[in-house]
């Protein structure tokens, strides 16, 4: 009975079955997947995790991302920043292989420092130019998605040797530069037989037009503030005082967005002063410095 049995009901039930099934379970389980698919950053197009867990304070007047600018950029809305400022990496050499191995400590830390070998390198710092050259261009693409459309401030840190690539960078990218200023550091290393490298240069510039303040403002072209020499919790550490007065170029309920906070100089000088702040920070050891800088002065308040 077996074998006559078997062909009768397999032609019989495969068929009807097959087809039932198929379109049945297939467009029904197709909206479900969907969701499921990876983001990707609005600027670059590259994939990005989906859980990405910043740190909070104050109601989100300040938060830290433990990663890379472009993979947070599809969390922070387009348009809602009123400026970016930063002091990115300034890709002082890195032609060589002997030169991208080259710690940062050995450019920027004097050897007689006590912190030297306490602090990590900066990341970024001594990559190929093709490569320093692109990630220019992403934080001039990531500036123009999260500047506001009229009135958004940039701010860029850069030194003598990459003064002009990032110039022609910017221009390229479709922010309109306004111009130079500098910072007078003023007790640098001397240099034998040679002039001190005592100034850094910073360009600064808008997406559309100039920011409009209630009470005007008029600040200075250069900047004359000492470099920490003792106690630097970040190698390449700026005065406090001296991001305060540049964060002055936006108004008091301003949002600030530095894409290489470092040890949080920039937060801090903008929290102070009662605006929001959004930073990034790849080296753990900075952004554990730069959350723990910036949670207190939540706690003292």
């Amino acid at each position: 009975s077996q074998p006559a049995s078997q062909p009768a009901s397999q032609p019989a039930s495969q068929p009807a079955s097959q087809p039932a099934s198929q379109p049945a379970s297939q467009p029904a389980s197709q909206p479900a997947s969907q969701p499921a698919m990876p983001k990707k950053c609005p600027v670059c197009f590259q994939i990005v995790a989906d859980i990405i867990q910043p740190v909070i304070f104050g109601n989100d007047q300040c938060i830290l991302y433990s990663e890379d600018f472009r993979k947070v950029l599809s969390s922070i809305p387009t348009g809602s920043v009123s400026a970016v400022i930063t002091d990115p990496p300034y890709g002082s050499g890195g032609n060589t292989v002997k030169e991208i191995k080259r710690s940062s400590k050995d450019k920027y830390v004097s050897t007689n420092a006590a912190y030297a070998k306490l602090l990590p390198d900066i990341d970024g710092d001594s990559i190929h130019p093709t490569a320093w050259k692109s990630l220019m261009q992403d934080l001039c693409l990531a500036t123009l998605h999260v500047l506001q459309k009229d009135g958004g401030i940039f701010v860029f840190f850069i030194d003598w040797r990459n003064d002009s690539a990032l110039s022609n960078i910017i221009d390229e990218s479709g922010l309109t530069m306004h111009g130079k200023l500098a910072w007078n550091k003023k007790n640098c290393r001397p240099r034998k037989n040679g002039f001190k490298q005592q100034i850094e240069f910073i360009i600064w510039g808008t997406k559309g037009a100039m920011p409009k303040h209630d009470d005007p403002i008029y600040l200075p072209g250069i900047f004359n503030y000492q470099t920490l020499s003792n106690k630097k919790v970040h190698i390449t550490q700026k005065p406090l005082q001296l991001m305060e007065e540049i964060c002055q170029i936006i108004p008091p309920n301003g949002t600030i967005f530095d894409p290489f906070m470092g040890s949080g100089t920039t937060g801090h000088a903008a929290l102070i002063q009662g605006k929001k702040f959004i930073g990034c920070e790849t080296v753990p050891q900075y952004f554990n410095t730069a959350t723990e800088r910036l949670s207190s002065l939540f706690l003292k308040n």
